[in-house]
């Protein structure tokens, strides 16, 4: 995000402030709950949460802006995690919150779906719960977890992943096994303009502007946004 709006700006002129990060569960709370940062756009990890307030919070319908994948990673020495996850191996996993996080409800759908882990993951002793994708990916980052599902998008630069350390991706379906695996809904990460009665026309003029940056998937020439979520390895919707 922070390459997208530094792109944006530098083309465009206007401003974009980013006013908060977390759990897609509790950004939403904090608009429901009166909108006390003022926020003019939401930016979910999720296609559901941004659906779920657009009749009474919303400007517009909900948009897809990227397509996310889950990894396992480690960051520690000697580790190598490119076979998957096995319960038998990793005596803990980090995941961001399952109620929350939508990297955290994917990885809790392929512990207990494709591995077998009991659940509530949250009451799982197999399962180290942090609060969103974020503070997950900085446990495993500095070692305080050996290993731990995180968005591929945090691990990838250039088009290249693991930037340090060892990964696997897993997809929402595997197709490289047979039969095919499901391992996870798709991780549709969607938009919402936010109503705020006190946005100034020019306001609104430099959101509808940045949104419709977030929505060009133009290929050929190929668009910022394009060249942005294949860069860390992003999926286009």
């Amino acid at each position: 995000m922070g390459d997208l709006i530094t792109a944006f700006q530098g083309a465009t002129g206007y401003t974009v402030t980013l006013v908060q990060c977390g759990a897609t569960g509790t950004l939403a709370s904090q608009i429901t709950g009166g909108n006390s940062l003022n926020v003019d756009l939401f930016l979910a990890a999720n296609s559901a949460t941004p659906a779920s307030l657009a009749s009474g919070y919303g400007v517009g319908s909900p948009f897809v802006y990227a397509v996310g994948t889950l990894a396992l990673w480690s960051n520690t020495t000697g580790v190598n995690v490119s076979s998957g996850y096995n319960s038998s191996t990793y005596s803990k996993v980090a995941v961001a919150n399952t109620t929350t996080a939508p990297y955290g409800t994917a990885a809790s759908q392929l512990l207990t779906g494709r591995y077998g882990l009991t659940a509530p993951l949250s009451s799982n002793s197999l399962v180290n719960i942090y609060s969103n994708i974020d503070t997950t990916f900085q446990a495993v980052q500095n070692g305080t977890e050996t290993v731990g599902f995180v968005a591929l998008s945090q691990i990838c630069y250039n088009k290249v992943y693991p930037t340090s350390g060892s990964a696997l991706a897993y997809p929402p379906t595997d197709t490289s096994v047979s039969p095919v695996i499901y391992n996870y809904d798709p991780i549709n990460q969607s938009g919402l303009r936010i109503a705020r009665s006190a946005r100034t026309s020019a306001e609104d003029t430099a959101l509808n502007a940045f949104v419709a940056y977030l929505t060009d998937h133009t290929l050929s020439p190929q668009s910022q946004m394009i060249t942005t979520l294949l860069n860390y390895c992003y999926g286009v919707p």
